[in-house]
């Protein structure tokens, strides 16, 4: 207040300057936002968006709509190619690129880890773990250690991150939509090409008759009221199809099958009330006959007592009439114990059928619905991984471990590389795959040593490295010294399709312990000593 009333006593020239410097303010601090850390701002741009992230859902729906509107969609299965040198991501789809953009990547002193990625969790309004909490908007996980791709602060040709991936707000929006969980992302000091490439050791997907499920119409009935007629020709065979269509037709069927399970589940309940009631009443109709039973005998024995004690013509007749119209009575209570028994015996059979049938409905749901999560599996591109330092081959889909088994790579002492086939699109008649490969700097190992420091905590030191050959093999020549073994030939064909990739490295994978992922191939690979 008393600030106010000094601004009142200024001049109007006086009162004027003040008002412009005070209007320049955030001119002048606008720079300052320029923080260089891992935050999702660092400029005018950046505090600009950090603000307008405390709009109303419903505005920020609106823009996020807006900023959808004329996003071309990829062709196929997409890939991404990260150059640190050139400080720039392109995307690719089935057709080539799909888009290019300017990045920030690590700084020296927290550089971006270079290697074989997947996007491994999507999050549209994450906050960093790491970094107290900071904004991170349309946020691409791709390690589980604290790589990411999203929207920041980009100084173009210029790194500014603490390791992660800062992209223009406008291209992480719009690539947020079209991307998925699982898709590949190579990280590489120089920029890399896809290069088609046809290879005999490629996988090539197996064509599959389709699930009977699938080619039952919905709904059909079969009529009896008309006369059969004798089909003379053989029945024709179905027609096969591709892997990626039978995956579909898998998870069709298995819905038809949870509906169909959850459909008999819910009438058997229904019919086990009316039983369990039915029962319950058989039981009290046999409950009335057994006390008409007892009395019908109580009845008899006091008749029987009566006509012992009877004295006189007329007292034995009467006592004697009263005790067959006893016999009568009891005869018909027991017939009508036997007969609410029975019943009885019947409807608990009846109720026992019906918790059989929930217990088949139950059984049916459960096997379908591990059917449906073995369909959604299917649908999801098939990974594998050759190892040259294990010597053996991995297959995983959706991140589930399928098998690994060993394989032969011809001579198994000289370094193979590392490379990356996609499988991106059908050939023209859909019986085959088209192959793209990508060849980053060879992977390598690098040994650490466990020893203790002055307050006891363990400090791993790293051992010299020799320089290695950064391309020691040509995508086919890595190819040409493979042999996978047929069985698992075969196994990979029936799940094959758009989307599969092949790894073959040198190095083991690059695990991150407990979490789910697919294969990981650092160029520099931590190994412990034994």
């Amino acid at each position: 207040m008393r600030n106010f009333f000094y601004l009142r006593s200024l001049s109007p020239r006086l009162l004027a300057a003040a008002l412009v410097a005070v209007a320049s303010l955030p001119l002048a601090f606008e720079p300052a936002l320029g923080w260089g850390w891992d935050w999702g701002w660092g400029s005018a741009q950046g505090h600009r968006q950090s603000q307008s992230r405390s709009r109303s859902p419903r505005q920020r729906s609106e823009r996020e709509d807006t900023a959808k509107t004329g996003v071309k969609k990829p062709a196929g299965p997409m890939f991404a190619v990260v150059s640190l040198a050139d400080q720039h991501i392109t995307f690719y789809d089935a057709d080539g690129v799909w888009e290019r953009s300017g990045v920030s990547t690590g700084v020296p002193g927290h550089p971006t880890p270079t290697g074989i990625f997947t996007i491994l969790e999507k999050e549209r309004w994450h906050r960093s773990n790491i970094y107290s909490g900071a904004p991170m908007p349309f946020m691409q996980r791709l390690a589980w250690t604290g790589v990411a791709m999203h929207e920041g602060a980009v100084h173009e040709g210029h790194t500014a991150s603490h390791g992660c991936i800062r992209m223009h707000a406008d291209f992480a929006r719009r690539l947020y939509g079209v991307t998925n969980i699982g898709q590949r992302v190579i990280i590489s000091p120089q920029d890399i090409t896809p290069a088609p490439i046809v290879h005999t050791n490629l996988p090539q997907p197996k064509l599959l008759a389709p699930p009977f499920e699938a080619g039952a119409e919905k709904g059909a009935k079969v009529s009896i009221a008309e006369p059969a007629v004798l089909d003379t020709q053989a029945p024709a065979k179905p027609k096969l199809i591709n892997p990626g269509e039978y995956a579909l037709a898998l998870k069709t069927a298995a819905a038809a099958k949870a509906a169909e399970a959850a459909k008999a589940k819910k009438a058997a309940l229904a019919l086990l009330d009316v039983k369990e009631e039915e029962a319950a009443a058989a039981k009290r109709e046999l409950d009335a006959a057994e006390t008409a039973l007892r009395k019908a005998r109580a009845e008899l024995e006091d008749a029987e007592r009566s006509a012992v004690k009877a004295q006189g013509e007329e007292a034995v007749l009467k006592a004697a009439g009263r005790k067959a119209s006893a016999e009568a009575k009891l005869a018909a209570a027991e017939a009508k114990v036997k007969e609410a028994g029975d019943a009885k015996a019947a409807k608990d059979g009846e109720v026992q059928a019906a918790e059989a049938s929930i217990r088949a409905a139950e059984t049916a749901a459960a096997e379908a619905t591990s059917a449906a999560k073995q369909s959604v599996r299917r649908i999801e591109p098939v990974s594998m991984f050759i190892s040259r330092k294990s010597g053996r081959l991995y297959v995983r889909q959706a991140n589930v471990h399928l098998f690994d088994m060993p394989i032969v790579i011809r001579e198994p002492g000289r370094p193979i590389g590392t490379h990356l086939f996609i499988a991106t699109k059908p050939s023209g008649d859909g019986t085959s795959l088209q192959w793209v490969s990508l060849t980053p700097p060879a992977a390598y190992e690098v040994k650490r040593r466990p020893h203790s420091s002055r307050r006891g905590h363990p400090v791993h030191a790293e051992a010299e490295v020799a320089p290695v050959q950064a391309f020691p093999e040509t995508a086919a020549g890595a190819l040409s010294r493979i042999e996978i073994p047929q069985d698992a030939a075969q196994r990979i064909a029936e799940l094959l399709w758009t989307g599969a990739t092949l790894i073959i490295s040198d190095v083991e994978m690059s695990g991150e312990g407990r979490f789910a992922m697919d294969f990981q191939i650092l160029e520099q690979t931590r190994v412990r000593e034994p």
